[in-house]
C-alpha cells in the first residue's frame, strides 16, 4: 500500500486520559499529551455509512499517522481541530509497519 507522506498534513494530539480520585474522593481526569504526530484525516462518506447501517451521528473518521515507539491503545483519545475522537480501531497499515491507522469516532461534549 502506497502512502504519500505529503498527505499527513493535519495536526493531531493523541492523548491518554487517566482518572484519579483527589483526597475529598471526587474524581478528577487528567490528559497526557503522549504524541502529536501528522495525520491524514478523512470521513467515512454518507454512503458508506448508510451501507454500513450506521447512525448519521456515529460517522467513522479515519487517522493514518506514521507509527512510533509510543503504544496507541483504544482506551487514548484523539484531539484534532478542536474535536474529540474515540479511538475505536488501532491498525497497523501496510506490511512495513511504517504507519498505524485509527478509526475513530467524534465524542459529543454535549455543547
Amino acid at each position: 500500500m502506497e502512502v504519500n507522506a505529503g498527505n499527513l498534513s493535519k495536526r493531531i494530539e493523541i492523548i491518554c486520559r487517566t482518572k484519579t480520585k483527589d483526597k475529598d474522593g471526587y474524581e478528577t481526569v487528567t490528559d497526557t499529551v503522549v504524541r502529536t504526530p501528522w495525520a491524514q484525516f478523512s470521513r467515512t462518506s454518507g454512503t458508506e455509512a448508510q451501507r454500513a447501517g450506521a447512525e448519521m451521528e456515529d460517522i467513522k473518521v479515519r487517522f493514518l499517522i506514521r507509527s512510533g515507539k509510543s503504544r496507541i491503545s483504544r482506551k487514548d483519545v484523539v484531539r484534532y481541530d478542536n474535536d474529540e475522537y474515540e479511538i475505536e480501531y488501532v491498525n497497523d497499515y501496510g506490511d512495513a509497519g511504517e504507519y498505524t491507522e485509527l478509526i475513530c469516532r467524534r465524542i459529543d461534549t454535549g455543547g
